[in-house]
């Protein structure tokens, strides 16, 4: 090694050896003690007010969270946004290879729910609506503060001894275990405002584990367009449609064999198949919950069917009284 440059390593040794002593003299600032229950919910209270007036316009949750249970291990994430100043909140979350679902809340109008199942997308296709991507349910009851727990709301519950673990900025970590052994820790910054939560409970299943953070301020949430929305009754409707042929179907027979229960091995009446049929389709229809299968009297019996509204394809059943006999036939 030459002259010139061995100073230059012995500069940066104890640049290196610096550092190193630095590092636990910030750490040995913290300052543990320990709080009692009451303490630890005046201190949970005092967060608790902090924090909702930090989140007064707005505020986001971001979670990060893992199932271990019998040797599987399971992810997810959960991103809450909400704007408090327009009355607007989304929820976007994730589980394993499940994909990614989203919920938003429109305070004073309703709910609008992300479609990823296979039904309803297949709904939407028959329907010509292959553009939506979510259902609207209208609720003019639904209020941000009762409907998802804002940062304030994770802090009032906590009425247990615990630690408070003090550092030389000013912010602090509440430690403590929750009558359901799950055990927390709290971090607030220097304001006492909520600024994360970790939280982990075991047993001999396995593990489960989160942590939050949480930022506040004005946020921007935007709603789906009309276009991409469609009623929760409509899509609803477009469902049990894509069962069409197996209802007509399941009516038709149904009010067959009843109506042979009701003869009672004489001859069929024509007046009671259709009475016994009329009150079949009404609960075939009130099981799927649309008015779908429609009844029409015939010669000898009835015509059971139905229209699909959006594609126009009819689907048919007689039900006819013969002797003692009550024949179905598919038309």
């Amino acid at each position: 090694m030459s002259v010139l440059t061995r100073p230059a390593v012995l500069l940066a040794g104890a640049a290196v050896a610096a550092s190193l002593l630095v590092a636990p003299a910030a750490y040995a600032a913290d300052i543990t003690t320990e709080l009692t229950a009451a303490e630890m919910k005046a201190a949970m209270e005092t967060v608790a007010t902090a924090s909702d007036s930090a989140a007064a316009e707005g505020w986001k949750t971001a979670m990060e969270y893992s199932f271990s249970l019998s040797g599987t291990v399971i992810g997810g994430t959960d991103t809450i946004t909400a704007d408090r100043t327009h009355g607007l909140l989304s929820v976007v979350y994730s589980m394993g290879d499940s994909g990614t679902a989203t919920l938003f809340l429109d305070e004073g109008a309703g709910v609008y729910e992300s479609i990823d199942d296979p039904r309803r997308q297949a709904a939407l296709k028959m329907m010509g609506r292959t553009s939506v991507k979510y259902t609207f349910v209208a609720d003019k009851t639904i209020n941000l503060d009762d409907s998802a727990p804002d940062p304030s709301d994770v802090t009032l519950d906590y009425a247990v001894a615990g630690t408070k673990t003090a550092h030389d900025d000013g912010s602090a970590d509440y430690a403590l275990t929750d009558a359901d052994g799950v055990a927390f820790t709290l971090h607030v910054n220097a304001d006492s405002v909520l600024t994360g939560t970790d939280a982990t409970i075991s047993d001999t299943d396995g593990t489960i584990a989160m942590s939050l953070d949480y930022s506040y301020g004005p946020q921007s949430v935007t709603l789906p367009t009309a276009g991409q929305t469609v009623s929760y009754q409509t899509l609803a409707t477009g469902v049990a449609y894509l069962d069409m042929p197996a209802t007509v179907q399941r009516a038709a027979k149904l009010g067959a064999a009843d109506t042979r229960k009701a003869a009672k091995g004489r001859k069929v009446k024509v007046s009671t198949l259709r009475k016994v049929v009329r009150a079949d389709v009404s609960s075939v229809n009130s099981g799927t919950g649309v008015n779908m299968v429609k009844m029409k009297n015939v010669t000898n019996g009835v015509n059971v069917y139905a229209v699909n509204p959006w594609t126009k394809k009819t689907v048919k059943y007689s039900v006819k009284a013969s002797g003692k006999k009550v024949v179905v036939k598919k038309r």
